[in-house]
């Protein structure tokens, strides 16, 4: 028995050939629907944190370009992107072209494409994978959780 994919809700104006493209997205393995149905969520991850931050830096400068803005969470050389467009509410092509984006600087500087994000069982507001991260962050923060060698 297989199950239908769950549809994305659309923000208004999107139009056919850009809900394919984010039907693509969604079917690679890399992007996942978010809890609320309305935006692109993904986990980037880096050798490094400079790495890191080259990349944050570069996805904040097409931001700005794009006027258009993610909400995200970084710890040491993790990355957690949500692309969802608040006005008008859904899924829109905005997110469509940065979640495209961040795919194609992610692999220029070497993402080790761990894939979707490890979503925490839903709340009643459906779960926040950003403060999922953050919580984790503590204990796997890498270089920063190893002892001083003084």
């Amino acid at each position: 028995m297989s199950s239908t994919p769950v549809e994305p809700l659309w923000s208004a104006g999107i139009e056919e050939g850009q809900k394919e493209e984010a039907r693509k997205l969604l079917g690679d393995g890399r992007w996942a629907l978010s809890a609320t149905r309305m935006g692109l969520e993904r986990k980037f991850e880096f050798k490094t944190f400079k790495t890191t931050m080259v990349f944050i830096n570069q996805v904040a400068d097409q931001c700005k370009v794009a006027r258009h803005h993610p909400e995200w969470a970084n710890v040491y050389n993790k990355v957690v992107i949500r692309w969802t467009t608040h006005n008008p509410l859904g899924l829109s092509h905005k997110d469509i072209e940065m979640a495209k984006f961040c795919d194609e600087r992610g692999a220029e500087l070497g993402d080790v494409d761990t894939g979707k994000v490890e979503r925490a069982p839903a709340d009643e507001t459906g779960g926040n994978v950003l403060d999922n991260l953050l919580g984790q962050g503590v204990q796997e923060c890498g270089p920063c959780a190893q002892k001083s060698k003084k």
